[in-house]
């Protein structure tokens, strides 16, 4: 896995209430507890899509679910500026460098 990305894309919704979000899993990130996730993606991330275009986007907020398998979904809230159309799913979620 490439150095600073967090997870794929798994699943890309919109809410009336939040907005654009971006779901995906990664198991490096499985043994990690939630804290050090949420530091890990900070305030803003890196979105690599397919067709190699890169584009910063602000986190407005996180949730870190666990299923009884142990694994750990990490969703992302983009906002309500965000098309979900403009993220396809495959895309990568990195750490932005700044």
């Amino acid at each position: 896995m490439e150095q600073g990305m967090l997870f794929v894309v798994g699943l890309v919704f919109d809410t009336p209430e939040y907005g654009t979000i971006v779901v995906g899993a990664n198991e490096e990130l499985d043994e990690l507890i939630p804290g050090v996730i949420k530091e890990m993606i900070g305030d803003q991330i890196l979105i690599k899509k397919p067709n190699k275009e890169e584009q910063v986007f602000k986190v407005i907020s996180m949730q870190i679910n666990h299923s009884i398998a142990g694994k750990k979904n990490i969703g992302i809230c983009l906002g309500k500026e965000v098309s979900p159309e403009s993220i396809p799913e495959g895309s990568w979620i990195c750490r932005h460098q700044t």
